[in-house]
């Protein structure tokens, strides 16, 4: 393995260990900051224990998957543009250098053209499909409120 593979994995390595520290160090905080309300009122209230410890569910929030739907259709039909550059590039180096035996046949770029109309069809279907979801509250799609 060269030292780009080592450094790959290294970094990997790294982001897992520091999402784990900061997990643990969110924890302890909670625990911290129940032991100082305990220390200065001596009771615990239920209601701020729960809201001290429970996670908190980013689904629940309205409009969560709207915008889920949203950024990844974009994202996806983004890709989809990129991968038809890509193949548009390929294209012209090959015919350019006659390097690339897979874009000198047309069989090749129509096949590359195609894949990444696909992605860019996926991306649309996405996107569109968020107008089935819950949209966030106050925006634009709303019927205004009389």
């Amino acid at each position: 393995m060269d030292s780009n593979g080592w450094a790959f994995w290294i970094f990997i390595a790294a982001v897992v260990v520091a999402s784990i520290w900061s997990s643990a160090r969110q924890k302890a905080e909670k625990h911290e900051t129940l032991r100082r309300i305990v220390e200065k009122t001596g009771t615990i209230d239920e209601v701020k224990l729960k809201e001290l410890f429970s996670e908190p569910s980013e689904e629940s929030k309205p409009g969560y998957g709207y915008r889920v739907a949203r950024v990844i259709g974009t994202i996806t039909i983004f890709l989809g543009a990129g991968a038809a550059t890509l193949v548009s590039i390929a294209v012209g180096l090959g015919k350019l250098f006659a390097v690339t035996e897979m874009f000198q046949d047309r069989v090749g770029w129509i096949a590359g053209f195609a894949i990444s109309a696909g992605i860019t069809l996926l991306g649309v279907g996405i996107f569109f499909s968020s107008r089935f979801c819950e949209p966030p509250p106050g925006t634009r799609s709303e019927p205004p409120a009389r």
